[in-house]
């Protein structure tokens, strides 16, 4: 290689290293320090109106992280649902980083009351913030500290699902459940049972709200693949199997 290139080589790849690390950095800073939630979220269409509209809660995947696009599954299924007249309008109410907590506070804002109250369907994701962002997940981890997250978290998640109900009692709600994207670490088994464990809790509570749970768990399974340059938030082709299945489980509660 010519004496000139190598200067030229070692900068390329420099870059890409920091570019990797800062993904890496990014998607880390999300889970363990998650912005102070803003309560309203920008609307994605114009206002809402009875009975004509997909309302998106949650966290980084309902704001689409990870996408190319940076919408994610959300946009995804409200253009297919506005292609099928199946509603008229979205709205994207998520919060990047958002925590259980945070959610409960939202739904506690007059506005986003009226804007659900108004929903034909609703979709949430929620709770891997909680279940995650613990010291112990990352550089101490035990399964008996994950199990005391998931023990404390389950009761908030219901009280989500309550109050959600307790707003609009006849939407069409989905709940995304959550997948595991260490499967590669030296804890993937561990992590798997875990967030099964917490999968099942939802279902369980689900049944209880009339809220469905969108099964992502087996849409993750090579973190590599399915993925985006974060190693932690799906990348187009899993948003797009997750807007899939949220779409034919919408489309068959809507026809019933």
């Amino acid at each position: 290689m010519k004496k000139w290139k190598w200067p030229l080589f070692i900068t390329l790849s420099l870059g890409l290293t920091v570019l990797f690390g800062y993904g890496l950095v990014s998607a880390y800073m999300d889970i363990t320090n998650p912005p102070q939630a803003q309560i309203l979220a920008k609307s994605e269409e114009a206002p809402a109106t009875p009975g004509d509209t997909y309302i998106a809660l949650g966290d980084s995947l309902t704001r689409g992280v990870g996408s190319s696009k940076g919408e994610g599954f959300v946009s995804l299924t409200g253009n297919q649902l506005k292609e099928n007249n199946l509603v008229e309008r979205y709205q994207n109410l998520g919060i990047r980083g958002a925590r259980i907590e945070d959610l409960l506070e939202q739904l506690e804002q007059k506005e986003v009351q009226r804007t659900l109250k108004e929903a034909k369907i609703i979709t949430i994701t929620i709770g891997g913030n909680n279940l995650f962002n613990s010291g112990e997940i990352f550089s101490n981890y035990s399964e008996e500290t994950a199990l005391g997250i998931l023990e404390t978290e389950i009761p908030n998640l219901e009280k989500v699902f309550k109050n959600i109900r307790e707003i609009n009692p006849d939407a069409v709600t989905l709940y995304t459940g959550l997948y595991n994207p260490f499967k590669q670490s030296p804890d993937g088994e561990s992590f798997d049972s875990i967030i099964q464990k917490w999968n099942e809790s939802a279902r369980t509570l689900g049944l209880k709200y009339g809220i469905q749970v969108v099964d992502t768990f087996n849409l993750v399974i090579d973190a590599k693949r399915d993925l985006s340059s974060d190693v932690f938030h799906p990348n187009d082709t899993t948003y797009q199997q997750i807007a899939d299945s949220t779409y034919l489980i919408i489309e068959k509660s809507i026809v019933e």
